[in-house]
């Protein structure tokens, strides 16, 4: 799309808006697709699953064999399957790239839309500048586990990699190994569409099998006996016994004696579902850049979506459940909450690391070290894979705002040679340096701040799920206004006669959630006497900032748009082109 001169008087050109081709081409295959959504949620999951059981801060409890976590990803994935099929049936009769952008934009109002995708956006490099220094940390165990095998000064040194004198990988060598990372994202961001999404296919192929080696190897090639005889050597003395007993009181629940009222609790389980929404966002982004996807659009965004959703339920439930069970799943719920600086019983984290399933695997059985370093190389390559993905679908959503004129034309112009938007992955690239930056560095006001004077990894998650809100709330909206709206999108819509029932059980689900697990814990923190830690902890004062800004840009660019005389109404009343 771009502004041509329209004849008039030297001194004063006018400009009339025209809209043209947004310059993608459709090179994305179903299987592309698939791949493209298990990159974009998997992330540090594939090796780091059991740091995620107490990071809701809550008690977690057992039930037939499933943890409170692993119930948690069932219920999730449930409600999720409604949510696929809500995005291939808009998806079928929107393909453009932009995703819920471009629905709620059209089905309920710009403004809505766009705050739904500048939150989204947000919530993305937040996740984005999360993973970043987990490369590293995996990085760093992939290094322990050679040590463990071979030996060698070099790589049993790998804890100090990255790290300030405090052992975390911040400050300047963090931020430095972190800004080499970011490079390399960059690098994979501007690979031309094809070879970019042959990149993700290969490399998320490989996670997966990665996924099927430690659940096999894993189970069969060592033993809970074999990891808590050997484990002392490696962290001083400190017992896998000593490890389970510290958090027993804090974060150990016990078996449940009351499912139902544990699965409808609105004290606990609501936490535990919030981190399931964050692992689970991505699985969906396939959506996004639905303008480049070939064939049969409802067939393939589906099959992308319940493909992905199918690993995402399984990897968070029985993968990550058996597994921790076999090494001690006390023992590891306790030693994860030592990793996020949730457990005051443990002096120091268990050899300096998060309880990595290879490395766990390495410490009961190190004659198999190749294969556990092979698969925490997938734990690198992971959370790597899972940044240029965020990049791409941001950017796409991107083009699709300039395309509306939600931000100045150049901002999503697409570039000849990548089929790509060059500077919306550029600005993405540049957002995400700076919350690196926050993260590494004691430069934030305290009451931006969720630790000291900078961002943690645990706030920052935290952070995330805070400006999700709209990305998760909206799409049950457009299902269940559509039909109302703008029937005149959804005439040919496959389950087009369902969706208002579908949107109404979708929104059951996220509301639940935030109600419960953001909204309540602010109301309570603010009649308390700690409101303020509390908002500054869990990053709540930082995303009304960032809700506060998009507001300011809409404003801004809407003013703008009227003043060069865009007729806004005709505008949102279209599709963007393809």
């Amino acid at each position: 799309m771009s502004d041509l001169a329209a004849p008039g008087p030297p001194s004063g050109t006018a400009k009339l808006f025209i809209r043209q081709s947004s310059g993608l081409v459709r090179n994305v295959s179903v299987t592309n697709a698939l791949f493209f959504n298990v990159a974009a949620f998997v992330g540090v999951g594939l090796t780091l699953y059991p740091i995620f059981y107490s990071l809701a801060f809550v008690p977690v409890w057992k039930f037939a064999g499933l943890s409170e976590y692993g119930w948690a990803a069932i219920a999730a994935g449930l409600f999720c399957v409604v949510l696929a099929v809500i995005f291939a049936s808009l998806t079928s009769v929107m393909p453009r790239s932009g995703g819920d952008y471009v629905f709620t934009s059209r089905i309920v109002h710009p403004f809505l839309g766009w705050m739904e995708s500048w939150t989204l956006v947000i919530a993305s490099v937040l996740i984005i500048a999360f993973e970043v220094p987990l490369v590293l940390r995996n990085l760093q165990i992939t290094a322990r586990i050679i040590g463990i095998g071979p030996g060698g000064h070099f790589f049993d040194n790998a804890n100090t990699w990255f790290t300030d004198s405090t052992g975390g990988i911040t400050g300047t060598p963090g931020f430095l190994g972190s800004l080499v990372v970011l490079a390399v994202i960059g690098l994979v961001c501007v690979l031309p569409t094809r070879t970019f999404h042959r990149v993700v296919t290969a490399l998320a192929g490989f996670g997966v099998a990665a996924f099927v080696g430690m659940f096999i190897f894993g189970l069969a090639a060592t033993s809970r006996s074999s990891f808590e005889t050997n484990l002392p050597k490696y962290t001083g003395g400190v017992t896998a016994q000593k490890i389970a007993a510290s958090g027993q009181a804090d974060f150990i629940a016990g078996n449940s004696h009351h499912f139902l009222s544990d699965l409808f609790s609105t004290t606990v389980f609501p936490f535990m579902l919030s981190i399931l929404l964050f692992q689970y966002i991505g699985f969906q982004y396939s959506a996004y850049i639905a303008g480049e996807v070939r064939g049969n659009v409802k067939r393939g965004v589906l099959v992308a979506l319940l493909g992905a959703l199918l690993i995402g339920v399984l990897a968070n439930s029985f993968y990550v459940d058996a597994i921790s069970d076999h090494f001690g799943f006390a023992t590891n719920v306790s030693w994860g909450a030592s990793y996020w600086g949730f457990n005051s019983h443990l002096s120091a984290l268990p050899m300096g690391q998060p309880n990595s399933m290879p490395l766990l695997a390495a410490v009961a059985n190190h004659g198999l070290w190749p294969i556990w370093a092979l698969i925490s190389l997938a734990g690198v390559v992971f959370p790597f894979l899972l940044c240029p993905v965020y990049i791409n679908f941001i950017s796409r959503m991107q083009l699709a705002w300039s395309l509306d004129r939600q931000l100045p034309e150049w901002f999503g112009q697409v570039s000849e040679r990548l089929r790509a938007p060059l500077n919306a992955i550029i600005a993405t690239l540049g957002l995400t340096a700076l919350f690196l930056f926050f993260q590494s560095y004691n430069a934030l006001p305290h009451v931006l701040a969720t630790t000291g004077n900078k961002l943690n990894l645990a706030g920052t998650a935290w952070f995330s799920i805070t400006m999700a809100i709209l990305t998760w709330a909206m799409p049950g909206v457009n299902a269940l206004l559509v039909r109302f709206r703008r029937p005149d999108l959804v005439r040919n819509a496959p389950f087009a006669k369902a969706l208002p029932w579908l949107g109404l059980v979708w929104l059951v689900f996220p509301v639940w959630v935030y109600v419960f697990a953001v909204f309540k814990p602010i109301e309570k923190a603010l009649s308390g006497s700690g409101k303020l830690h509390y908002l500054e902890s869990n990053g709540i004062l930082d995303a009304l900032i960032f809700y506060g800004i998009g507001l300011a840009i809409y404003l801004a660019m809407r003013l703008r748009t009227r003043s060069a005389g865009v007729d806004t109404k005709m505008l949102f009343t279209e599709l963007p082109p393809d």
